[in-house]
């Protein structure tokens, strides 16, 4: 039976000889699969430590390693994991040969699962099955659509009024539906609720109506673009679209059970920040920058030999810089670590803004210092986003308001979100 392995990030756990294989093998399909900014594996003396990773995967024995956040949290971190994954958010999916008797707590894989259902229950409402214009090749005796020739003549000998025709036609068995099928199969294989389990099993045909249900697809499909028309499913499609770009849900179904879903929370920071900033331009006289790179050194012909990349950025209308913002997925000490506090006012600076701000995960009050660097930037901020207890929309809201109150602090008043 497979055997669960529970870490907490950058906390080392001591792991038998037999393990250390099977991490290191894992921990480079991670690296494939997510391409982290750091290591996420370090092996020590009978130890391993997992950091900038949360979730679970699976071990080439079976045994499932499960990872979770260092940053504790009062609500459920996994459902605010899923409520920040965007199109482009690189997912690890492993199947699993287990069964699950039991929920998990914080389970990411369940959260996954419950998100995707909701999010397709409401685009079925809303729009019916999708559907769109697939070509469909056939032989019939009527010539109804484009005639193969060359086929057509190779067997016009055995036949000749058997015409080899394609047809465009509209169908609800289409790559979208029958992606949207198979991942709801999937996670239906991974859900401890019975109750779940029959949802994401009545959406698995619901969504493909009057067809098989799919047991594979091809991986292309989580790169197509899904119709204007059909923008309802986008929520649920974005899901799909993450977990279809692993071979473990659109390869042979038979193999596994369930699923395992891990992800690097490091850019689901900049998600939240993103998200905030959004929400405080909408109500006032800042906006966002759109994140780009701002020269930092010239050299004397006048090309740039050193840019910087703020994670964020407000402005006034006349173009001036009011604060930029560097998010850094750690446990803040008492005093900012000194090359996170390099990195974000030197970004300032390059901007021109008198204000740098550093982001946390945790809940961290805000706390501000007095730079002598003579008014650009005059101030660091450090403060926290609360990452695990976030909740779409309020939870926008609630950190626009934070950020608000920073920029209030320093004479920066704005209308309330």
């Amino acid at each position: 039976m497979a055997d669960d392995l529970a870490f907490v990030e950058n906390v080392p756990r001591g792991v038998s000889n037999r393990y250390r294989g099977e991490l290191i093998a894992a921990s480079e399909v991670l690296k494939r699969d997510l391409a982290p900014r750091l290591g996420q594996l370090a092996l020590g003396d009978g130890s391993a430590t997992f950091r900038n990773l949360v979730g679970s995967f699976r071990l080439t024995s079976g045994d499932v390693v499960e990872v979770s956040p260092k940053v504790g949290s009062d609500g459920n971190w996994s459902d605010s994991v899923v409520q920040l994954l965007e199109p482009t958010t690189r997912i690890s999916v492993t199947g699993s040969r287990r069964s699950r008797s039991s929920p998990r707590p914080h389970d990411l894989t369940a959260a996954l699962a419950l998100e995707f259902a909701r999010r397709l229950e409401r685009a079925l409402r809303q729009s019916g099955p999708i559907e769109v214009y697939e070509r469909r090749h056939f032989s019939t005796r009527r010539p109804n659509g484009r005639l193969n020739i060359s086929k057509w003549v190779r067997g016009a000998i055995l036949d000749p009024s058997l015409f080899p025709v394609s047809r465009d036609e509209l169908s609800s068995s289409n790559d979208f539906t029958r992606g949207l099928s198979v991942v709801a199969g999937q996670l239906s294989r991974s859900a401890v609720s019975a109750d779940l389990s029959s949802r994401l099993r009545r959406l698995q045909t619901a969504v493909i109506p009057g067809h098989p249900v799919p047991t594979h697809v091809s991986p292309t499909v989580a790169q197509r673009v899904l119709p204007a028309q059909w923008a309802k499913y986008r929520p649920a499609w974005d899901l799909a679209a993450a977990l279809l770009r692993n071979h473990s849900v659109v390869g042979d179904p038979g193999r596994s059970i369930g699923l395992e879903v891990a992800i690097e929370p490091w850019p689901l920071l900049e998600t939240l920040l993103g998200r905030a900033l959004a929400a405080l331009s909408g109500v006032g006289p800042l906006s966002v920058i759109p994140k780009s790179t701002h020269p930092l050194l010239l050299l004397t012909n006048g090309s740039t030999a050193t840019n910087v990349i703020p994670d964020g950025a407000l402005q006034q209308e006349n173009g001036q810089v009011v604060a930029t913002f560097e998010c850094k997925y750690t446990v803040p000490r008492r005093t900012p670590k000194d090359s996170h506090v390099y990195q974000a006012l030197t970004t300032a600076a390059a901007l021109g803004a008198p204000l740098a701000v550093l982001i946390y995960p945790t809940d961290e009050p805000p706390t501000n210092y007095t730079v002598s660097y003579q008014g650009q930037p005059a101030t660091l901020v450090t403060a926290g986003l609360s990452l695990f207890s976030y909740q779409k929309g309020s939870g926008d809201l609630a950190r626009a308001a934070t950020i608000q109150n920073i920029l209030q602090h320093h004479q920066y008043s704005i209308a309330s979100p």
